[in-house]
């Protein structure tokens, strides 16, 4: 009786693992599905008095889809320029916009450039350091000497920055991921890492 026990809980177990990162999966998208639904799916509710599942997310994803279209458009980027003026200007909103609107420019910019590695460098003088990010892992002969292209972006906008060349022994690469070291950028220092060492 007891090895047959045994057997049972093995294959229970095993069909757990097995089963686990489906069943999450499909648990968060539900979840998921079940929230965006919601948004709108109260105000159908409140409109026709019954409660359709899914017509509130169908809602939102026609919604999404015009606010796109227009978007492209003259009248759409006038709109989205009074948006912009809108929520930089509010206190505390003002924050969290400008600072998802720098994390898109960011991954905007990350579709174009590769960038190897977040490095830390002294700029402009000694004594004084700035992370900038490895654009080619291939130094340059520039002078006889062999340079590194390292883009040191601004803070709080990484769209802007500027191009240095920088010997190998000049910049010390960070052991943060490319995403941290940016976020630790754009947010002037607020969000900081626990990774300290360099490679």
């Amino acid at each position: 009786m007891k090895p047959l026990f045994q057997k049972i809980i093995k294959h229970i177990l095993t069909g757990l693992v097995v089963f686990a990162p489906a069943g999450i999966t499909l648990f968060l998208l539900g979840w998921v599905f079940v929230k965006l639904d919601n948004i709108l799916g109260v105000f159908f509710q409140l409109w026709i008095g019954v409660r359709i599942p899914g017509l509130g997310f169908l809602a939102l994803v026609i919604i999404l889809t015009f606010i796109g279209a227009i978007t492209r458009s003259y009248v759409g980027r006038k709109l989205l320029g009074i948006t912009d003026s809108i929520f930089t200007k509010l206190p505390v909103a003002k924050t969290i916009y400008i600072t998802i609107k720098q994390l898109q420019s960011f991954l905007e910019i990350r579709k174009k450039i590769v960038f190897h590695s977040a490095v830390l460098l002294e700029c402009p003088r000694k004594g004084i350091y700035v992370i900038g990010f490895l654009v080619s892992d291939e130094h340059i002969e520039l002078a006889e000497k062999n340079f590194f292209p390292i883009f040191v972006p601004t803070t709080p906008n990484p769209t802007s920055g500027f191009l240095i060349f920088a010997e190998r022994n000049q910049f010390a690469r960070l052991d943060i991921s490319i995403e941290d070291a940016m976020k630790l950028v754009i947010s002037a220092g607020i969000i900081t890492t626990n990774e300290k060492d360099f490679v």
